[in-house]
C-alpha cells in the first residue's frame, strides 16, 4: 500500500511539474511579440493628418480629394442625394488605414463607392500621444456636394 501510494505521489509530482512547464511554455508564447500597442486612440496630442495637393488642413484636403477623385456613377447622378455620409477608420502607425466602415450611410450603391474612394487615399500622417506614433480613429464626414464635384458648402 505504501509502494502504491508513493508510486501515485511520484506521477502526481511529474504531472505538477510537466502541467507547470505547459503553462510557463503558453505564457512565454502568449507574451512574445506582442510589445505592440494595440491600442486605438480616439484623442491624440497631435491628429491624425491627410495632406493633398496644396491644402492647408486635413477637412479641406479630404473635400479636396473627394471631388477631385470620386466619381458619381451615372445612373446614381440622378437620383438626387443629398446630406451626407459618415465614415470611420483606423489610421495605422505606418500611415495606412484599415477598418474602413460607414457609421451613416445614404443607400448601398453609393455608399459603396464612397468606401471605394475611402480606400484610395493615399498614406495618412499618424496621431501622436507622449510622442509617440499611435493608432487613431478617424471619423470622416463627407458631404454628398463634394460627390457631385461641389466645394461650395
Amino acid at each position: 500500500m505504501i509502494n502504491r501510494l508513493h508510486s501515485i505521489d511520484k506521477k502526481l509530482k511529474s504531472l505538477t511539474i510537466i502541467m507547470t512547464t505547459l503553462f510557463m511554455c503558453f505564457i512565454s508564447l502568449n507574451c512574445f511579440g506582442q510589445e505592440q500597442d494595440t491600442t486605438i486612440y480616439l484623442n491624440q496630442d497631435i491628429e491624425p493628418e491627410f495632406k493633398y495637393e496644396n491644402c492647408l488642413n486635413t477637412p479641406d484636403a479630404c473635400k479636396i480629394f473627394f471631388i477631385k477623385n470620386f466619381k458619381m456613377p451615372k445612373i446614381l447622378e440622378a437620383n438626387g442625394y443629398y446630406g451626407g455620409i459618415i465614415v470611420s477608420f483606423i489610421v495605422e502607425k505606418d500611415s495606412s488605414i484599415s477598418h474602413i466602415s460607414l457609421i451613416r450611410g445614404m443607400g448601398d450603391s453609393l455608399d459603396k463607392y464612397v468606401l471605394e474612394t475611402v480606400e484610395t487615399m493615399r498614406k495618412w500622417t499618424p496621431g501622436y500621444v507622449n510622442g509617440k506614433k499611435v493608432r487613431s480613429q478617424v471619423i470622416l464626414p463627407i458631404s454628398l456636394r463634394w460627390l457631385y464635384g461641389n466645394s461650395e458648402e
